[in-house]
């Protein structure tokens, strides 16, 4: 009977998650790149491709810079493993990470690792949400980016809905004029989240990946420890469903407003 449960709720969010797919899709506009770096902040291992795996990929085919800054360690992912430590985990994530980039084509000295621990991104104290606002407003000097893709907010994560504000306060305190973008992982997994991003967020934009959904797909079975089940547990730690939703093309983003931003766009 759980099991049944189970698949008919399943069943019931893949209806629901291809009906906000059309929603999305009717009211979104084509993505249009800039010749401009581009700046891919991320929570946790895994959400960069999760979100924007295929334009990673497409962007640096066209040879422009992309940089990618892992805000966390990723070692809360598995809590109360029996053989695997969140030390362990930290490492194992870390190489996962590289060999993802190393699938989208990102040069590695383009992946910066800030090692926040997991979990705290949303407790910060004013000292260390300063700092890492700090460490963000040096990479968006040194790579001086035309667009920065962050997180949804909200996107369902405790982790991941403070990343935006994070940004904000780093674009501001630097000289550098650049657009903030979002990018849905979890927001695949809870349809109310799309309705709000549709009726509410309005500004959205789809980009066909195409071929570049191969790469996206290898990055992400570079994610073992995410995508695959870590013995003696017998489930991933991602929903295999949610997964497969992260991987249809197109992928969606939205334009966060100038005006939470305090800066003028950059020229296109």
């Amino acid at each position: 009977m759980k099991n049944r449960y189970r698949r008919f709720k399943e069943f019931i969010r893949r209806i629901a998650i291809k009906l906000c797919r059309g929603l999305l899709y009717f009211f979104s506009r084509t993505y249009r790149v800039q010749n401009r770096p581009v700046l891919v902040l991320a929570p946790h291992p895994d959400d960069e491709t999760l979100g924007c795996g295929g334009l990673i990929a497409r962007r640096r085919n066209e040879g422009y810079e992309v940089h990618i800054v892992f805000l966390t360690d990723g070692s809360a992912s598995h809590p109360e493993h029996p053989l695997i430590t969140p030390t362990e985990l930290a490492t194992l994530r870390r190489a996962e990470a590289l060999a993802a980039a190393d699938a989208l084509d990102v040069d590695p000295a383009c992946v910066h690792f800030l090692d926040e621990p997991d979990g705290v991104l949303n407790i910060l104290t004013p000292q260390r949400r300063q700092h890492l606002v700090q460490r963000l407003g040096d990479f968006i000097s040194l790579t001086a980016p035309g667009r920065i893709f962050v997180p949804c907010s909200p996107d369902g994560s405790s982790e991941h809905d403070p990343v935006l504000g994070l940004a904000i306060d780093a674009l501001n305190s630097r000289e550098v004029r650049a657009e903030i973008w979002q990018y849905p992982v979890w927001c695949w997994w809870n349809p109310t989240l799309l309705l709000d991003k549709i009726f509410v967020f309005a500004d959205a934009y789809y980009h066909e990946s195409e071929d570049f959904m191969q790469h996206k797909r290898r990055a992400l079975a570079c994610y073992r420890s995410q995508v695959e089940p870590s013995p003696p547990w017998h489930e991933a730690s991602l929903p295999p469903t949610m997964v497969d939703f992260c991987l249809w093309d197109p992928e969606y983003y939205f334009r966060t407003p100038s005006s939470l931003i305090r800066k003028e766009p950059p020229p296109y």
